[in-house]
């Protein structure tokens, strides 16, 4: 028995040899077949791929081409809306201090007795008050 194991062993021995003779010679192969640029797949391969990062690198999102009118300051703002909301009302972190304003900016008051708001168009309160 103990021969016969040994035969086994040796043959496993010989098999396990030239399977890694041919992974080498394969490895070695296609080695220098990718270092020459031999192989026209290889090529194709790398133009999609170059291909593909120079449309993702040109794509503008959608949101950078939309406008809105700042309801504080009246600016038009294309894109980024929420840091300029943040920089205009003083709110949030990148607020300067002592800059605080509400969202929207209050009517302006006229000086009256009644201290009324001047909603109204100039000269309208005393036409009110007359009649």
């Amino acid at each position: 028995m103990s021969n016969s194991e040994d035969n086994k062993s040796s043959h496993d021995q010989v098999f396990l040899d030239l399977v890694d003779s041919v992974i080498a010679d394969v490895a070695s192969e296609c080695h220098r077949i990718a270092r020459l640029g031999l192989d026209k797949d290889l090529e194709v391969v790398e133009e999609e791929l170059r291909l593909s990062v120079e449309a993702r690198a040109k794509s503008h999102p959608p949101v950078a081409t939309e406008v809105f009118n700042c309801m504080n300051c009246g600016q038009i703002v294309a894109g980024r809306f929420a840091p300029h909301l943040e920089r205009c009302m003083g709110k949030g972190r990148k607020a300067r201090p002592g800059q605080e304003h509400n969202c929207f900016p209050e009517p302006e008051r006229r000086n009256t007795s009644d201290n009324q708001l001047s909603s109204a168009p100039p000269g309208f309160e005393e036409n009110v008050r007359r009649a």
